[in-house]
């Protein structure tokens, strides 16, 4: 083992003798043919896409002829590829030191300073290249991309204009002068250009169309319009004209005639269907305190779905407009449309669920909400719909499994305190109040100030007479919260009931029938309790049989009544 590493290290001690001999023996003595050879070998390389072979076959023709620019040329383009950009810079750059007649090392040359930021080399190489080299189109449009570039506009006009004189009006040549005007704020020159082109092309909308913009944003309103209607005499069905006319007549303070083109584009078949929700949407956006956008959107809605009626979108917003305006059976029937077309539309959903429960269809909220969660498996508000919909049809199990489910999807605290509040409800409803308390302190712990929740909780701890005086604070904050309500004053006097503060009970009391005109058969016989613990049984006997009278009483009256 220990004779075969050495045979190695021989070996390349041998190589290496080898390889500086060559490099001595060739070295200051040029070999054309070898170079040749190498460079012949380089371009196969190249041509094969083998980027490591041809890098050697280059370098092997620069030792063998240094002074070569066409290898240095080739090597430049390879190291590249191999991404040694630096070397590829140095090489180029000697290149054309050695041929600096050559425009094609000088364009390379030129590439790398661009790529590197470096215009003032850039344009100085590329100014020389084109008066060498003025019909070379290519070249010209690389030094006014680098005028553009650097800011220096009255160059870049000039080459543009040399490039117009060559190739003819060219409207990638108009754009570029046209920015350049407005980028130096030359309106004068820029509605000079503008207006040569529509007498040059009076044919043309395009031209009209732009002159007629610049003429609104700088204030010649009259000749803006005589300009856009010229644009629609062109061509009637320009799809984007009706959107200019809106910009127009909107900057112009005529919300009626804009709203109007608004409609036009919308009913515009040559516009696209993304373009015309765009502006709706703007419209929308930027005019929702007017007092006639409720209207807006409804004839906004019926141009949707006169134009696209294979779309989704016009019914949504007839939907949602019917919606706003309590016809919940409409917007029903109108969400129902837009999923049939698109039956993965989460809005479409909502809104059909919501319309269903506004038209207490509880049956239809709940098997929609389950459908809509196969789309939407992970959505909470639909485990919200289909578990208060199944507690509104009395299956307090199936409630309670999809409001715990969703609960679980929402990571909203004041979300996750609306489904703990309302499980705590069912589970009290089943009487399994361990895990009521249990749902209402995640409520509370998630949004303390709930104060149906905090007057819920009070209410059921006091009937279980269990801490009371959690119950009590409770009860205050819920009155604090929401004062002068009658259920929550009502549980404030029934707590303090319970706690043998019969007194503060009864002001409590008083209080809250003063705010009923019809007090309930429930508060009336709390009354009747707070006045027989007071020693006051006759008034006590009176307010019992007036809660006789009314709903929400308690089994036990009869037996009060009886019994005292």
């Amino acid at each position: 083992m220990k004779r075969v590493l050495l045979l190695l290290l021989l070996g390349g001690c041998i190589t290496m003798g080898f390889a500086q001999t060559m490099s001595s023996e060739y070295e200051g003595r040029p070999d054309k043919k070898k170079n040749a050879t190498y460079f012949s070998n380089g371009l196969q390389s190249k041509y094969r896409d083998d980027t490591d072979g041809a890098i050697r076959n280059f370098e092997q023709a620069l030792r063998y002829m240094p002074d070569d620019a066409a290898s240095m040329f080739e090597l430049s383009e390879q190291y590249v590829n191999a991404g040694r950009t630096e070397e590829a810079f140095k090489m180029i750059q000697k290149a054309t030191e050695l041929d600096p007649e050559n425009k094609w090392y000088q364009m390379r040359l030129g590439k790398f300073y661009r790529n590197l930021e470096q215009y003032d080399k850039f344009t100085k190489l590329y100014e020389g290249l084109t008066a060498k080299y003025p019909d070379d189109l290519d070249m010209l449009s690389e030094l006014i991309d680098a005028y553009l570039v650097t800011e220096k506009y009255d160059k870049a006009l000039e080459k543009m204009n040399l490039l117009e004189q060559q190739v003819g009006q060219n409207e990638f040549i108009t754009e570029q002068k046209l920015n350049i005007y407005k980028r130096q704020g030359n309106t004068k020159k820029l509605l000079a250009e503008l207006e040569r082109l529509t007498k040059e092309n009076p044919d043309n909308p395009r031209y009209f169309a732009l002159l007629a913009k610049e003429y609104s944003d700088n204030g010649k309103d009259k000749e803006a319009l005589k300009t856009f209607e010229k644009v629609r005499e062109l061509n009637p069905n320009d799809p984007y004209i009706n959107i200019s006319l809106l910009e127009y007549y909107e900057k112009n303070g005529d919300k009626d005639k804009a709203f109007n083109e608004l409609l036009a584009a919308i009913r515009n078949k040559n516009l696209d269907l993304a373009t015309k929700g765009n502006i709706y949407d703007y419209w929308m956006q930027k005019n929702n305190q007017s007092k006639q956008i409720n209207e807006q959107v409804r004839q906004c809605g019926e141009a949707f779905v006169e134009t696209h009626p294979d779309n989704k979108l016009g019914y949504l917003i007839l939907g949602s407009y019917y919606m706003v305006n309590e016809n919940a059976l409409k917007s029903k029937e109108l969400h129902q449309k837009a999923l049939s077309i698109d039956s993965t539309d989460f809005r479409s959903w909502q809104n059909l669920i919501i319309s269903e429960s506004y038209l207490d269809e509880n049956e239809a909220v709940r098997d929609h909400a389950v459908s809509a969660l196969k789309y939407y498996p992970m959505q909470p508000v639909f485990y919200w719909y289909a578990g208060v919909a199944s507690a509104m049809l009395e299956n307090n199990e199936e409630a309670i499994t999809y409001l715990d489910k969703g609960r679980r999807y929402t990571s909203d605290k004041l979300q996750m305190a609306e489904f703990d509040a309302f499980l705590g409800d069912l589970y009290h409803r089943q009487g399994d109040d361990d895990k009521a308390f249990d749902a209402y302190d995640r409520t509370l712990r998630n949004n303390p100030d709930n104060a149906l929740v905090l007057n819920n909780y009070a209410y059921y701890l006091s009937l279980r007479g269990e801490r009371l005086e959690e119950a009590l604070q409770m009860a205050i904050k819920a009155n604090e919260l929401m004062p002068d309500n009658v259920y929550y004053t009502d549980t404030y006097a029934w707590v303090l009931y319970k706690l043998g503060r019969y007194k503060e009970a009864e002001e409590m009391m008083k209080k809250c029938l003063g705010l009923e005109k019809n007090p309930s058969g429930a508060n009336l016989e709390h009354y009747g309790d707070i006045l027989f613990k007071l020693g006051k049984t006759d008034e006590a006997k009176t307010y019992w049989n007036k809660a006789k009278q009314e709903e929400g009483h308690s089994n036990d009256l009869e037996r009060k009544l009886k019994e005292n």
